[in-house]
């Protein structure tokens, strides 16, 4: 007969494996703390060097603040001062530059037989009406029922505002001497028609008067006055 006695008391018995229960649930709990404390600390970490950083930026900031006010200012003015250098530039476009313009006249009248006595110089303000855009046209497709073509739909956009120009009346009264004077004349005309770039300024040149002076002397003298019309110079 066997019999078996078992003289283990139940706070003796033994997990019968690598690994107790009990130091599974100790080492379990303990990697768990020792996880989170982990975590925790690099969290802390960031946070803190988060701050330190918040606060250099803010201290950075409390001085770039100014500058960066200063330059907004700055900027502000200088799109201000070149609005009116452009406004500048435009209406110094629109100008005749006289000196450049007496100076070819004196190149392309002769000393003789024509004498210039005075050049008049008046200008005018105009507007100039820029071509419209084109019109952006649709195409509406037409309903299935209607056998019909497709309707084109073209809606105008608002004109563009019109920009100011000046033109320029001049007018030159001198005298001719000579019996060819009226060949002169006619001459210079067309060398101010002609003549660049002379040629480019004018919207017309005409001969308005030529007639014979009032109690000539012994030479033939002739009074003439030739009108000139320059072309229209935007001012912008």
């Amino acid at each position: 007969m066997n019999v078996h006695v078992n003289l283990l008391h139940d706070d003796e018995r033994r997990y019968q494996g690598l690994v107790g229960r009990k130091f599974i649930a100790i080492a379990a709990t303990t990697t768990g703390l020792a996880l989170l404390l982990i975590v925790g600390g690099l969290l802390g970490f960031y946070l803190i060097s988060a701050q330190q950083e918040l606060q250099e930026l803010r201290a950075q900031w409390r001085k770039t603040d100014p500058q960066y006010k200063k330059f907004l200012v700055q900027q502000k003015t200088r799109d201000q001062v070149a609005a009116v250098l452009g406004e500048l530039n435009g209406w110094g476009h629109g100008r005749l530059p006289t000196h450049d313009f007496l100076v070819e006249l004196q190149r392309v009248v002769a000393p003789y037989p024509v004498q210039l006595d005075r050049v008049t110089v008046s200008g005018e303000y105009t507007m100039i009406q820029p071509p419209p855009p084109k019109a952006v046209v649709k195409l509406d497709e037409a309903p299935p029922e209607s056998a019909g073509a497709p309707v084109a739909a073209a809606k105008a956009p608002p004109p563009p505002p019109a920009i100011p120009a000046r033109r320029w009346h001049i007018v030159l009264t001198g005298r001719v001497f000579g019996d060819q004077g009226h060949t002169a004349v006619v001459e210079l005309v067309t060398k101010l028609q002609q003549t660049p770039p002379l040629a480019d300024l004018w919207e017309s040149v005409r001969l308005q008067n030529l007639a014979r002076a009032p109690g000539e002397s012994h030479r033939a003298e002739q009074l003439f006055t030739i009108e000139g019309l320059t072309k229209q110079r935007k001012c912008e």
